[in-house]
């Protein structure tokens, strides 16, 4: 499983539904959010965006719920 640092957290890959992963958002050691992505499709888009560098504020954690860092 792969991890993202950005200036404002870290994201962290874990499993959850075989090919489906879920990614916690951690600030400060504490997970603060965890996006889980409704299709592999929305999970790919995701992980291209943090391999661009991006941070998740403002996402979506796949719940409707807006990711405050």
């Amino acid at each position: 499983m792969r991890t993202w640092e950005c200036t404002k957290c870290v994201v962290k890959e874990k499993e959850f539904d075989y090919d489906l992963h879920e990614f916690d958002v951690v600030k400060n050691n504490k997970t603060i959010a965890t996006i889980t992505p409704d299709s592999i499709q929305a999970m790919e888009v995701l992980v291209d965006y943090l391999n661009h560098g991006y941070c998740v504020s403002a996402l979506e954690d796949g719940k409707g719920n807006a990711i405050n860092i």
